[in-house]
């Protein structure tokens, strides 16, 4: 969360003072889903990780909007592979920050496996 407020404030997407509150809200959430009593669930990892530009339907939100983020549930998302999916969640791509420096392999693995889940569920 904090990586995609760093990318909106270095392409100038937001006011400063946006940049500010939305550091506030995720400095808040980020210490609230690291704590022992919170597990690490895909779940929790996505909220934390990904949810404030994808959305928590992997729709999009507003900033992802402003963002340009691909819309998880698309089909041109939903026809990479595993492994094309892992590379650029690691690496980034665009407006997205890499992950690779701050989610192992397996939270990786298993974040592709809930933005599969979350497509199937739809219509």
């Amino acid at each position: 969360m904090i990586a995609c407020l760093r990318t909106l404030a270095a392409s100038k997407k937001l006011k400063a003072a946006h940049v500010v509150v939305l550091s506030i809200v995720a400095s808040g959430s980020l210490a609230t889903a690291q704590t022992p009593a919170s597990p690490d669930t895909p779940a929790s990892t996505y909220k934390a990780n990904c949810a404030i530009c994808h959305g928590d339907d992997g729709s999009g939100s507003a900033i992802g909007a402003r963002l340009h983020v691909k819309d998880l549930r698309s089909k041109e998302v939903q026809d990479k592979s595993a492994s094309e999916l892992e590379q650029t969640v690691r690496a980034g791509t665009g407006n997205m920050p890499a992950f690779g420096s701050r989610l192992d392999g397996e939270q990786i693995q298993k974040l592709i496996e809930l933005i599969r889940q979350k497509t199937q569920k739809l219509p």
